[in-house]
């Protein structure tokens, strides 16, 4: 695959009680799988990191990025 988007109900969900910040972030893969983990996460009110998404693509581009957020 090139590219690989992921969520879960429970994040979905949590994501209605969550301050209207949304963060995101990427690391590099290691190992068997390359490639760089794209993580998008907010806080909700008792200040908890929220996971919302989670995009596994080919490097972190302007493109991949744009595939992370808009998907």
């Amino acid at each position: 695959f090139k590219r690989l988007f992921w969520t879960f109900k429970s994040c979905i969900d949590g994501f209605a009680f969550c301050k209207p910040i949304v963060q995101v972030d990427g690391t590099f893969l290691y190992g068997k799988y390359k490639g760089t983990l794209l993580v998008a996460v907010a806080q909700d009110g008792r200040n908890n990191i929220i996971p919302i998404a989670f995009t596994v693509v080919e490097g972190e581009t302007s493109d991949a990025w744009f595939f992370s957020l808009r998907t």
